[in-house]
């Protein structure tokens, strides 16, 4: 995996909108267009690629490199 523009948020807390606590992004699959984080007490949810972050819906807690 190359780490490009895209994969810059693996590994990174993200706040998501609806949850109390933050979540980790675990994978970022830009062919299919979705981004899963993973949440407290395991659970792993996908969101859509790009259009949860430029929406709100996904907000990182680092600043792009």
């Amino acid at each position: 995996m190359s780490w490009n523009d895209e994969t810059y948020l693996v590994g990174e807390k993200v706040k998501v909108e609806g949850e109390k606590t933050p979540g980790v992004v675990t994978r970022v699959d830009i062919k299919k267009g979705v981004i899963f984080v993973l949440h407290k007490r395991m659970r792993e949810l996908p969101y859509p690629f790009p259009e949860a972050i430029n929406n709100g819906l996904i907000k990182p807690e680092v600043e792009k490199k």
